[in-house]
């Protein structure tokens, strides 16, 4: 069987003023299910099916089946999930648009 690997490597050009140097960001998939994530600062929640993280002060959502969180080191940044993952998504920010905007087109 062929391993395929993904790698993604994400950095942000903006500084924050909370964090003054930027971490770095890798995500690692392998084979579609065994996962590597670096630079995560929050681990919103881990289910079956989800694992919301924050990476570089934005929302990721990984979705999947069987989930699973094997290694978690929020001091370091790293975390390391197997699964059959399906989706790795940057949550957007909404915008809010006008009532009537939204009513009237």
């Amino acid at each position: 069987m062929d391993q395929k690997e993904t790698n993604l490597n994400l950095s942000s050009a903006s500084n924050t003023k909370l964090e003054p140097k930027t971490k770095s960001t890798k995500i690692v998939l392998t084979n579609q299910n065994i996962l590597s994530l670096t630079g995560i600062s929050k681990v919103i929640q881990s289910t079956e099916n989800t694992i919301s993280l924050v990476m570089n002060n934005q929302t990721l959502d990984i979705t999947g089946s069987k989930l699973t969180v094997t290694k978690l080191d929020i001091e370091n940044g790293i975390l390391e999930a197997n699964g059959n993952v399906v989706g790795i998504k940057f949550a957007g920010h909404r915008q809010k648009e006008n009532f009537f905007k939204r009513i009237f087109g």
